[in-house]
């Protein structure tokens, strides 16, 4: 552990409150440990921490050491921090394949175990890197969908749930989708869920044919996601 990333650790865990860490506790069901912060103290942490030793000033080498090490880490937390560091300090600056080549090493190192911190990844790092349309992100996602690890695989789809650009990709999230939707874990198909959930806003049609093609391999809970804004509109 680096000297920077022991500071980081410390104030987190200085700064946790045991009644929320409790409660994420139960919630994720003891699958990944917390400190009990939010991302905003995370997030504030972070920036006051740069402020004073301006730590993306650093050399490039000593900062992926402290993102990694954070990433490492036992604590939800620690992983958080990893993720708010690429997005207030890298995003935008280092190009997406740096980022996207890193955030793979991490999945490949077994680092992300669960889908709370899978999924801030994805919203945090992955969505605004879909927005910017790089293709070489899109193929690299293409690649991680067919990874035998779950998370990785998951957020190979989570990613485009929140993009603004959703609607350039609607030949890969059904390659996508095509894929998790057959696969046993029901986080892998809950991406699905999720993802046809924001696109059926744009295209209901489309949510609709790909459920009727794949009933075999869609559960309830999916059907309940993908269908939400459809039924509230059949309702209203």
């Amino acid at each position: 552990m680096n000297h920077y990333e022991g500071v980081i650790v410390e104030e987190l865990r200085q700064t946790g409150r045991s009644e929320k860490a409790d409660w994420w506790n139960r919630y994720l069901k003891g699958v990944i440990p917390f400190l009990g912060l939010g991302i905003p103290e995370i997030r504030k942490l972070l920036l006051d921490l740069n402020q004073s030793e301006k730590l993306d000033q650093l050399a490039l080498n000593k900062q992926v050491g402290l993102v990694n090490g954070l990433m490492k880490g036992r604590f939800a937390e620690e992983k958080l921090a990893a993720i708010l560091y690429v997005q207030l300090f890298w995003l935008g600056k280092m190009k997406n394949m740096f980022l996207v080549n890193l955030i793979s090493d991490w999945f490949d190192e077994r680092y992300i175990l669960d889908w709370n911190t899978a999924d801030w990844l994805c919203v945090r790092l992955l969505t605004p890197m879909i927005n910017t349309g790089d293709s070489q992100v899109i193929l690299k996602l293409k690649q991680w969908n067919l990874d035998p690890y779950l998370w990785k695989a998951r957020s190979s789809l989570v990613p485009f749930a929140q993009a603004s650009t959703i609607m350039n990709y609607s030949r890969e999230i059904w390659q996508f989708s095509d894929i998790l939707i057959r696969r046993e874990e029901r986080f892998a198909k809950t991406a699905v869920g999720w993802v046809m959930r924001e696109y059926s806003k744009h295209d209901t049609e489309f949510v609709l044919t790909f459920l009727s093609k794949h009933v075999r391999y869609t559960t309830a809970e999916v059907k309940r996601n993908a269908l939400k804004y459809y039924r509230k509109s059949l309702r209203s």
